[in-house]
């Protein structure tokens, strides 16, 4: 990508009080400022005037959106009003076309608006969301890079008519807005990562320090199928025991990178998968495996569950299993999580199917953790916010990519009764990266937290009768009070080696109602909350005494001066309007 005409954007639009006022939805405002020269801020009072602007014929202009899903909505508008028709393929551009890359799950990444096409001469901008770059709000990251500025406040809710003149704090706001963005993308440019995601970015860099990429990690075409199945996210669980239930002073440990140290320390699947019938059969050539088997099973007294069965009929898709109650299941496991299966579960009736079995190495990702985890301690001791926060981006970001899944839809937007609608276009087929790889770095993550997660209930109930262990989620494990001396009788404790564990925080108490749902109160009496579905704004309203299962924030409710909001389409673009948000158990 061209390094000149690159450009952070951003909108301000209506309120859902303006639309009611209006009739329709509008932006009041749009600021421009240009990546690698701050001092080139431009800003205007409506859309208009910005396509007018994007259509500049001696430039091909590419714009960041910080979250395109909403301002894309006003430019789809603008276009579809304007006779404009969008396209699937880019082969069939023509004047006044434009294409669109949005997954069908919602997912919006860029837009390319052909506003002339003169054969090879082009006439285009270019929108893309710097949200998939990086995946934080604006005021976090221009904390994070360390910035010479910071997002700035300004009431939304007073109504700005068409043909407004902006003050100059709102000229100020806008401009902190996308200068911040511009300055942090600025930063990531000159590190080379300029790809339309973050993933992208760490998956072109392993390229570059790894030769014959294509020969340790080949196309497996259909093999895909069977492999991808045994392919699972992080391992996220609630003890029964602490369910609904106040508890006193804990701590929560964290894993240093845990996927990052997965694929430093542990052996990875490489070369094509060899197929085997039944039982997988001991193979020093082939030492790793993923085994379709089934069976009926239920949890060893004091174990914890280890797998869920999503999709399938009488299991929640969250419930880890403690019994199938005699019902035959079918499973897709690595040898890593096999393993640790028959470590935590009886099994009854068991019948092999196949599988497919691997060579085995390890150190393939050892030049790349050890360049970012480098400049990670280099930028720390520096004090280079910016650089550090890259470093970290990068060793999360490259795993996910060899999960890349093998079908994929788009969608594409369309104007019905003046709003904006999308349908989706026919599903195809795309070559994966590598997906043994994305399964068996989860595995050992899930088998390692799992793991630590048991010996702080075996421990704690062979010492003081009581099971401290409370809950996991990936990468941390929270319990009651242990000492230091104490965890590392069974863990890595560490604040920076990579692999180990730290003790990130403790509280004083705590509660929590299920999983990605609970609320922990330090020394100073904050409290900290996660609760999925919930915006952290919000965590305010939330306490020991009314954190239960049922606690609404209504939409209509008076006594919260702040809601939850969710997108509603409009004429005009998109509003965001309350709703309602309740607790579930």
């Amino acid at each position: 990508m061209k390094k000149k005409n690159r450009y952070c954007c951003d909108f301000e639009t209506s309120t859902l009080e303006w639309f009611k006022r209006d009739g329709y939805a509008r932006v009041w405002a749009f600021s421009i400022s240009e990546i690698g020269n701050p001092d080139n801020f431009k800003f205007g009072t409506n859309i208009d005037d910005f396509m007018s602007w994007c259509m500049n014929t001696k430039a091909n202009y590419t714009c960041y959106f910080h979250n395109l899903k909403f301002d894309g909505e006003y430019i789809f508008y603008w276009l579809l009003k304007n006779g404009y028709e969008c396209i699937e393929d880019k082969k069939a551009r023509k004047d006044k076309t434009f294409t669109c890359l949005l997954s069908d799950t919602g997912l919006f990444y860029s837009v390319e608006v052909y506003f002339t096409v003169r054969g090879k001469k082009i006439n285009k901008v270019t929108f893309i969301d710097s949200l998939k770059i990086l995946n934080f709000s604006v005021e976090k990251i221009a904390k994070d890079f360390k910035l010479p500025i910071n997002k700035l406040e300004l009431d939304y809710d007073r109504y700005r008519p068409v043909g407004y003149k902006l003050q100059q704090y709102e000229i100020d706001y806008i401009r902190n807005d996308v200068e911040i963005m511009a300055r942090a993308l600025d930063i990531m440019f000159n590190e080379h990562l300029d790809k339309m995601t973050i993933g992208s970015d760490a998956l072109s860099y392993y390229k570059k320090t790894l030769m014959s990429f294509d020969n340790y990690y080949p196309n497996i075409g259909l093999k895909d199928e069977l492999i991808r199945k045994s392919y699972r996210g992080g391992w996220t669980y609630l003890n029964p025991l602490y369910k609904d239930t106040t508890v006193g002073e804990g701590l929560v440990i964290d894993k240093n990178s845990m996927y990052p140290s997965m694929m430093y320390e542990c052996y990875m699947p490489f070369g094509d998968p060899v197929y085997f019938e039944g039982k997988y059969e001991d193979d020093k050539t082939h030492p790793l495996y993923i085994q379709m088997f089934s069976c009926s099973f239920k949890v060893k007294d004091g174990k914890l569950p280890t797998v869920q069965l999503k999709h399938t009929l009488g299991y929640m898709d969250n419930e880890y299993i403690e019994t199938t109650n005699g019902r035959i299941e079918t499973l897709v496991l690595t040898n890593v999580d096999l393993e640790l299966f028959f470590e935590h579960y009886d099994v009854e009736y068991l019948e092999y199917h196949d599988g497919f079995k691997f060579k085995r190495i390890k150190g393939l990702f050892k030049n790349y953790i050890d360049h970012w985890m480098g400049e990670k301690i280099k930028a720390g001791k520096e004090g280079n916010g910016a650089k550090r926060q890259i470093a970290k981006l990068m060793l999360n970001s490259l795993y996910g990519k060899f999960g890349l899944g093998s079908s994929v839809r788009g969608k594409y937007p369309l104007l019905e009764d003046d709003i904006i609608r999308y349908k989706c276009y026919d599903r195809r087929d795309r070559d994966t990266i590598y997906c043994p790889v994305a399964s068996f770095i989860t595995s050992y993550a899930r088998a390692d937290i799992i793991r630590n997660s048991q010996a702080i209930r075996d421990y704690t109930l062979k010492k003081y009768g009581i099971d401290y262990y409370i809950y996991s989620d990936t990468d941390s494990i929270h319990c009651l009070k242990l000492s230091e001396d104490e965890l590392k009788q069974f863990m890595r404790i560490d604040d920076y080696e990579l692999g180990a564990y730290k003790v990130e925080s403790s509280f004083i108490r705590a509660k929590f109602i299920r999983q990605k749902c609970y609320i922990e109160i330090d020394k100073d009496n904050k409290i900290n909350s996660t609760i999925a579905g919930m915006p952290k704004r919000l965590g305010k309203y939330v306490n020991l005494n009314n954190f239960v299962s049922g606690f609404s924030i209504k939409a209509d409710d008076p006594n919260f001066t702040e809601k939850k909001l969710t997108y509603k389409h409009v004429k005009g673009g998109v509003i965001l309007v309350p709703t309602d948000f309740t607790i579930k158990s």
